[in-house]
């Protein structure tokens, strides 16, 4: 059965922020995140981690089908939630991400959401964040707000073996994508963000929590990126970073609490850059 979404993260009540506890371990965690590498990647406040440009930057999992591959991140290899997950389930009676969600070929959900943002990641790991109403694939520009624009693209992204998931836009060719909410949530917050050389960044607002404008704004401020992506936290917040060892835990939920997730994306981070 499909569920809906749940609620807009840009508009509503507010919420509280973190306790001091919570936030020592969050700003511990981004204290951590250092040691980027090259020059041309991201680097700042805020980053938890950044991916080379081109192939193996990125991948999604699905879960529950995905969780084994958690075990098989590179060194520094940064995982974290992906798009939101719905109220319903997908078949089998497995947790489904909210919009268009595709991996590595297969179709999650066809369901478009009303959202303006894609992530497109082809087969071999290059990514890149898109505009939904013009999403390059194999070629070829779709509009997935039109029906038979979303099915040609589904059909292409199948064809190709791309995973794609679907989210907000932030900011959109190096602007602001959103306009401020009178009483908007305030929320920690974590975006997904590409620079102009393709690189990607993952940026989190600390244990602050801000409303999305005010992520966004300062995100732009920051990092000045050509494209950004929101991605699911609150009670959906997963982050994790594998290390020589045990990986390393950077958010609310543990590897236990994944079942009630439906998707994860991960970074191949600049510690294992070519």
């Amino acid at each position: 059965m499909a569920g809906g979404p749940r609620p807009d993260p840009r508009g509503g009540a507010a919420r509280a922020a973190l306790s001091p506890i919570l936030a020592i371990g969050f700003l511990g965690a981004l204290s951590g995140a250092g040691g980027l590498g090259a020059a041309a990647l991201p680097e700042g406040a805020g980053l938890l981690g950044a991916a080379c440009p081109g192939p193996g930057a990125a991948e999604l999992l699905l879960l529950p089908e995905d969780a084994a591959r958690l075990d098989d991140a590179p060194v520094g290899g940064l995982t974290v939630t992906g798009a939101y997950t719905g109220t319903g389930m997908r078949e089998g009676d497995r947790p489904k991400p909210v919009g268009v969600f595709l991996r590595d070929g297969d179709v999650a959900s066809r369901e478009f959401g009303r959202m303006d943002g894609l992530l497109i990641v082809a087969p071999d790991g290059s990514a890149r964040i898109a505009l939904a109403s013009a999403a390059e694939l194999e070629g070829r520009r779709h509009d997935l707000t039109d029906l038979d624009g979303r099915r040609a693209f589904l059909d292409a992204a199948s064809e190709a073996g791309a995973s794609v998931l679907q989210s907000h836009l932030l900011i959109r060719d190096g602007a602001l994508d959103l306009r401020p909410v009178e009483d908007a949530p305030l929320a920690v917050r974590r975006v997904l963000f590409q620079t102009g050389d393709g690189a990607l960044g993952l940026w989190q607002s600390g244990a602050r929590a801000l409303t999305l404008y005010d992520a966004a704004e300062e995100l732009a401020r920051l990092h000045a990126p050509v494209m950004a992506l929101n991605l699911d936290m609150g009670g959906y917040d997963f982050c994790e970073r594998a290390g020589e060892g045990r990986p390393a835990a950077c958010s609310l939920l543990d590897r236990a609490s994944l079942g009630k997730l439906s998707n994860l994306i991960r970074l191949r981070t600049a510690e294992s850059c070519p």
